[in-house]
């Protein structure tokens, strides 16, 4: 598994788009699509499929379940953007790749149990897309230390995660 690997492609991504994006959170998934060459559509995606990344020839599009929180798009989004950059799809042609569950907590067995390193290291990305190190570390560094609860709910609405989200991001980034 590459997780640091995949952090850094986020990252680095954000750095490129930087111009296309704010300077201050929340990153707006969307907007890094679109600027990728993929378009985002909300649709009913039935039960336990959050989102879904379509490859067909050279055309990429990712769909999210319209009927799942705000919050929860956006890591969906940001997690199929990971798979998209990180090349989880290699052959060209037609493929759908269907993400079931839940990407933070209940991904599925084997996301769950760490088996796959793909869906762990889309997990990583879109964590890294969304709450880059830099502002993280500025927002952190605003509320002084330790980083509270409170300040766990404050982040999560600025970066728009979910406080599970942040927690787990500030736990990688070593704020708790």
């Amino acid at each position: 598994m590459r997780a640091h690997w995949a952090r850094r492609q986020a990252e680095e991504l954000v750095h490129r788009l930087q111009s296309k994006l704010p300077s201050a959170p929340p990153i707006d998934p969307v907007k890094v699509a679109n600027a990728l060459g993929l378009a985002v559509i909300s649709d009913d995606l039935g039960p336990d499929v959050c989102g879904l990344l379509i490859r067909r020839a050279d055309q990429v599009l990712i769909a999210v379940d319209r009927n799942d929180p705000p919050n929860r798009r956006n890591f969906t989004i940001a997690h199929e953007i990971g798979h998209h950059v990180l090349g989880h799809q290699f052959q060209l042609g037609e493929h759908v790749h269907v993400d079931r569950g839940h990407y933070i907590s209940q991904r599925g067995p084997r996301s769950s149990q760490g088996i796959d390193p793909k869906e762990i290291e889309a997990n990583q990305f879109a964590a890294a897309l969304l709450m880059p190190s830099w502002l993280i570390r500025e927002a952190v560094d605003a509320f002084g230390r330790p980083v509270l609860d409170s300040h766990v709910r404050e982040l999560s609405k600025k970066f728009r995660v979910s406080d599970q989200a942040m927690t787990i991001r500030l736990t990688t980034l070593k704020y708790l």
